[in-house]
C-alpha cells in the first residue's frame, strides 16, 4: 500500500501565536522613545493609532485587491505619517531604524504567547506523519521575525516548511502563496489530504477554498460555530470551523475518511 501524503498548514498570528493591543502599545512606546533619543517628541498613542489604521488598510487591500505591500514600504508610510504630524523630515535612515525597532520589539516581547494546545497538536501531527506547514502574511515585520518567534517558543522543530508573503510577493488569500507552500512540501505529488487552519475568514478560510484545499476556520469566539459543535462541518470534506486548537486532532481523523 502506497504511503499517504497528508498536509496541514497553519497561519501564525491569532492561530498559533497570539497577541493583542499590549504588543501594539509596546511597539508604539519603543518608536516614541527612539524619536525622543534623536530630538523629537512623538506621542506613543499617536504612533499606535497610525499603526492600527495602517494594519486595517493593508488587510483591506489584501482581501479586496489581493495586493501585497512589503514590510519596508508599510514602515516607510508609517514614518511619513508621523513626519507629517510632527514636522519631522523624512529619511531612509528613519525607515530602516523603525523597521529594526519593530522587529526587535516583537522578537523579544512578553506580550506574545503560544495559543493553548498548539504544541501538543503539532507534536501529535508529526507523530502521525503529517507534513506541517506555515503560511502567513506580514505587515510591519518580515517573515524572519515570525521564524524567530516560532523558534523562541520551541515550535519551529515541528514545521516542515514555512512561507511568508514577503518571500513570495503574494498575500493570502492569493492562491499562489498556498501553491508555493504545498509544492515546497510535496513537490510534484498530489497530497491525499491537504488543509489549512487560520483565524481570518477571508485570508485563511476563503483563501484555502479558493486554492482547492480544505479550509478550517479557527473561531475561538464562536462567531461562526453553533453551540457545542466543534469541529463544525460547514461543507462536507471541504470546510470546517473549530473553536479549540485541540479540535484539529478530531478533524484530521474526519479528513482521513474523506480521501
Amino acid at each position: 500500500m502506497a504511503e499517504r501524503t497528508r498536509v496541514i498548514t497553519f497561519d501564525v498570528y491569532q492561530t498559533v501565536l497570539e497577541y493583542g493591543d499590549a504588543l501594539i502599545k509596546e511597539i508604539g512606546e519603543a518608536i516614541s522613545r527612539y524619536y525622543r533619543e534623536i530630538g523629537y517628541t512623538v506621542d506613543s498613542s499617536v504612533v499606535t493609532d497610525y499603526y492600527k489604521l495602517m494594519e486595517r488598510e493593508v488587510r483591506v487591500n489584501r482581501v479586496m485587491n489581493l495586493l501585497y505591500t512589503p514590510p519596508m514600504e508599510n514602515t516607510r508610510r508609517l514614518v511619513k505619517r508621523i513626519g507629517q504630524r510632527y514636522g519631522i523630515p523624512f529619511s531612509n535612515r528613519l525607515v530602516n531604524d523603525l523597521q529594526s525597532i519593530i522587529a526587535d520589539t516583537v522578537i523579544n516581547s512578553q506580550n506574545i504567547k503560544v495559543i493553548e494546545g498548539v504544541e501538543e497538536v503539532f507534536s501529535i501531527l508529526k507523530e502521525e506523519d503529517w507534513l506541517v506547514g506555515i503560511v502567513s502574511n506580514v505587515i510591519f515585520w518580515p517573515g524572519r521575525v515570525s521564524r524567530a518567534l516560532l523558534t523562541r517558543f520551541g515550535l519551529w522543530r515541528f514545521i516542515d516548511y514555512a512561507v511568508f508573503s514577503d518571500e513570495v510577493g503574494y498575500p493570502k488569500p492569493h492562491p499562489i502563496i498556498f501553491e508555493t507552500l504545498i509544492n515546497s512540501l510535496v513537490g510534484d505529488r498530489v497530497p491525499d489530504v491537504a488543509a489549512h487552519v487560520g483565524d481570518n475568514i477571508q485570508e485563511d478560510f476563503v483563501g484555502a477554498l479558493m486554492y482547492g484545499i480544505v479550509g478550517v476556520l479557527y473561531d475561538p469566539g464562536g462567531l461562526y460555530t453553533p453551540v457545542n459543535s466543534s469541529p463544525y462541518e460547514a461543507i462536507k470534506c471541504k470546510a470546517y470551523v473549530i473553536r479549540r486548537t485541540k479540535d484539529v486532532l478530531t478533524l484530521v481523523d474526519t479528513l482521513a475518511k474523506c480521501s
